[in-house]
């Protein structure tokens, strides 16, 4: 027997390895074809339905509609209908991908999917996925209690790649996390989402992207490079987020309005904790320290970072607010059992620019300054800040082209003139935390003239410095 079955392994050792097929899909096609370039599917669903690890499908230039029989999985996580349901598991090595192909715009318009439950557009339960560039639109809600509908949902796949997938103009969440590790969400759009069905319109559950993760160790998911606006809840969302997330080199503007400006739900640019804010959370448990770095917010309802009563501290790290009410609203609850507001603690706040508020006063506002670490803002102490110091104020950059591959367009909306003071600082999104170019050495004992301003590392300016660390001509300086 030991023979035979040494034999029938050897045997399989030397079998060539098939790779996975590759399938093509159009609106011009058809389901009984090869799903070969020369005579792809109609529906994506037959190519999902057709795909193991290492298949990619090619979604072809045109809009593709599905219909409520192709929804392939009823009653998930007990409340939706899934469009596409995403169960093959892919590998490190051989992901399951679905991408718009090459240089032509293919369209997922989901309005004619209403049916009872939620609907999530494409709901991603297994490993190693990746969709890239496609849009997906008009999702709809058909139930008028509270409820949320999502296009793409993260529920329990790990190693994941969101990328340059728009999803706009639909009652529905853009991106929405709760399970999974080492998911990458990369340069999308969720822009123009409002749900006027449910709850009398009032539009609070359609976020850009939200992160809700229920368990503590769903490490590594980084949301990098998107962009919000115009969602009619927040452009981010963590609140009830149990791990850390990141979010890095992201925009959010005009949340809380729908796409005709109209006031709608919350209106947050970046809502970057709430843990504490559902019963799941247990006495003795750590909130996780979000980052929030990089990021650009503006003209949002509300605030344009905003630590949402967060039970611990959270990282902001060089990032530019203007024109929010408040641009940094730091409030914090006082305990797990005491759900009281306080002043922020245990927040790290560090080269961020805060600029015209519309409320007075509100540049970083709820925040217990002993109780947290603040170094080199443009806030607490405040900077005297104006229009010159920026290259330009022009938001509707903001809503420039992306680049060919996929990453945010240059822009000078916000950037900070050389020479001026806060540039000297390296403060906001343009800046690093850890870049040291333009602020190199730390020199001591400089010579010192009558011409000369010294500031400290507030960007105040001191008449006799002593003592110290300042900023002098471009350089850190120690005066011993």
């Amino acid at each position: 027997m030991k023979k035979i079955l040494s034999c029938f392994m050897a045997v399989i050792a030397g079998l060539p390895i098939v790779n996975a097929a590759d399938y093509y899909v159009s609106p011009q096609g058809n389901d009984n074809n090869p799903g070969n370039i020369e005579a792809p599917f109609k529906t994506l669903k037959k190519a999902i339905e057709s795909a193991r690890a290492g298949t990619t499908i090619y979604l072809r230039e045109g809009k593709y509609v599905p219909e409520n029989n192709e929804i392939m999985r009823e009653g998930a996580e007990g409340a939706y209908s899934c469009v596409y349901n995403l169960s093959a598991k892919g590998t490190a090595e051989n992901p399951i991908t679905i991408t718009g192909y090459e240089n032509e715009n293919a369209v997922i318009d989901l309005s004619n999917v209403k049916v009872s439950e939620r609907i999530i557009g494409f709901y991603v339960k297994a490993d190693y996925w990746r969709l890239k560039k496609f849009d997906i639109i008009g999702i709809q809600v058909t139930q008028t209690g509270h409820t949320q509908s999502i296009n793409v949902g993260l529920f329990g796949g790990n190693n994941c790649i969101i990328e340059r997938v728009n999803m706009h103009d639909g009652m529905g969440i853009g991106v929405y996390a709760t399970r999974g590790s080492n998911n990458l969400v990369l340069n999308c759009d969720a822009y123009n989402n409002y749900d006027p069905v449910s709850e009398n319109g009032k539009g609070g559950n359609c976020d850009g992207f939200g992160f809700h993760l229920n368990r503590n160790d769903y490490t590594g998911n980084i949301i990098r490079g998107c962009r919000a606006w115009r969602n009619s809840d927040d452009g981010y969302d963590l609140i009830n987020n149990h791990s850390q997330v990141i979010i890095e080199n992201c925009w959010a503007w005009e949340n809380g309005y729908d796409a005709d400006r109209v006031s709608r739900g919350d209106g947050t640019g970046f809502k970057s904790g709430g843990y504490g804010m559902s019963s799941s959370v247990k006495e003795g448990t750590v909130a996780p320290r979000n980052i929030v770095r990089n990021c650009i917010s503006w003209s949002n309802k509300q605030a344009g970072f905003y630590a949402n009563h967060h039970l611990g501290g959270l990282d902001f790290y060089n990032n530019s607010s203007y024109r929010n009410k408040r641009n940094f609203n730091m409030v914090n609850r006082k305990s797990i059992e005491e759900a009281v507001d306080v002043d922020g603690y245990g927040h790290d706040l560090y080269g961020n620019l805060s600029y015209r508020p519309t409320l007075s006063d509100a540049d970083c506002v709820n925040i217990n300054t002993s109780q947290s670490t603040l170094t080199n803002n443009s806030f607490l102490p405040s900077m005297s800040l104006s229009d010159t110091d920026f290259e330009s104020l022009d938001a509707s950059q903001l809503l420039s082209p992306r680049k060919d591959d996929g990453s945010l367009p240059d822009i000078t909306f916000l950037k900070l003139r050389p020479g001026t003071q806060p540039y000297v600082n390296k403060l906001g999104y343009q800046f690093d935390k850890n870049e040291t170019s333009g602020i190199e050495s730390i020199f001591t004992n400089p010579d010192k003239t009558a011409d000369d301003i010294y500031y400290n590392l507030q960007g105040m300016p001191v008449a006799n410095p002593t003592k110290g660390l300042y900023i002098h001509a471009g350089k850190k300086i120690y005066i011993p």
